[in-house]
């Protein structure tokens, strides 16, 4: 009697987040006193169970595996070789709602930050659109994909009330497929800075915009070079060699950033403290920057070059 119960709770569950039973029973979808995910390699060939608990409950961990189990991509033996388009989504329930929809869709068995860099080769010559929670780790596992599909391009889940995933946002009447024509590319950080700025200005979320910004802005650590045979002075007086000599900037102490392409000097140049700061890369470049990015070359030779 209570597994008809689970399974009827199931059921509705299923029904509410608008999964086809055509998609439950072509993903084998079944139930004990959980649901039961069955998890298929590419080539279909069984690996594990995912399990998620009842919706009536708040006892335990919401999803468990078998033992031995591992990060997989769910969804992917589904995909053929016509599907020209596939959407990265967080969680089964996405994938699902996405399939549902004629959407072909895979996501990570591990959650938002467990993208795998080996699973890039399975879209090649896929046009590839991710879609993570509306949250922080959302935004920043939109980002961790990015890193292993850079020219995937990306949307975002609606700001609307209690809508955080694709899920919520199908299951109050959102239509999938006009959502994937917002999909976007983003090609450089000013890009990226850009939509931030417009998206706060409607009182948007932007927690893959601070995500991107935050990998893409860190303080260059010269990886490497942390432990230099020349002195700290050396350094001092390699930062100090002018940089208007390395780069030429115009009357309003402007030039173009050597750092990204771009049209408009956004590259300013603060003579007191021999600095530039570029309001597109939201980075601020020292002399030792500059000439090591104009020349390809290590910390070492940057500052002995800057010293002769």
């Amino acid at each position: 009697m209570k597994l008809n119960i689970e399974a009827d709770v199931f059921v509705h569950w299923l029904q509410s987040n608008k999964i086809t039973p055509e998609i439950q029973k072509a993903f084998n979808i079944s139930f004990t006193d959980k649901i039961v995910f069955p998890v298929h390699d590419m080539n279909g060939v069984f690996l594990f169970n995912k399990y998620r608990r009842s919706p009536l409950t708040e006892e335990g961990s919401k999803y468990t595996y078998d033992i031995g189990s591992k990060v997989s991509l769910y969804g992917c033996n589904h995909i053929k070789t016509d599907h020209t388009t596939i959407l990265i989504t967080e969680g089964e329930k996405d994938c699902l709602v996405a399939w549902s929809n004629n959407i072909p869709a895979v996501t990570s068995t591990g959650g938002a930050l467990s993208f795998q860099k080996d699973w890039a080769d399975m879209f090649t010559d896929k046009e590839v659109i991710i879609c993570l929670d509306n949250d922080k780790a959302g935004g920043d596992g939109m980002v961790k994909v990015l890193e292993y599909l850079p020219q995937a391009k990306v949307i975002f889940i609606p700001d609307m009330p209690n809508v955080k995933d694709i899920s919520d946002y199908v299951a109050v009447g959102g239509n999938l497929h006009e959502l994937l024509k917002t999909a976007r590319t983003f090609t450089s950080l000013s890009e990226v800075n850009e939509n931030r700025s417009e998206r706060l200005a409607t009182f948007r979320s932007v927690y893959f915009h601070d995500a991107y910004i935050k990998k893409h802005t860190k303080i260059n650590n010269y990886v490497g070079d942390r432990k230099p045979s020349f002195s700290s002075d050396v350094v001092t007086k390699a930062k100090e060699y002018p940089l208007c000599e390395l780069i030429e900037f115009n009357a309003q102490k402007k030039a173009l950033c050597p750092f990204h392409h771009e049209r408009t000097p956004s590259l300013q140049y603060y003579p007191k403290t021999n600095s530039c700061y570029c309001f597109g890369c939201g980075k601020a470049y020292d002399s030792i920057a500059v000439y090591r990015h104009l020349h390809n070359c290590t910390f070492k030779e940057a500052v002995d070059a800057l010293n002769k």
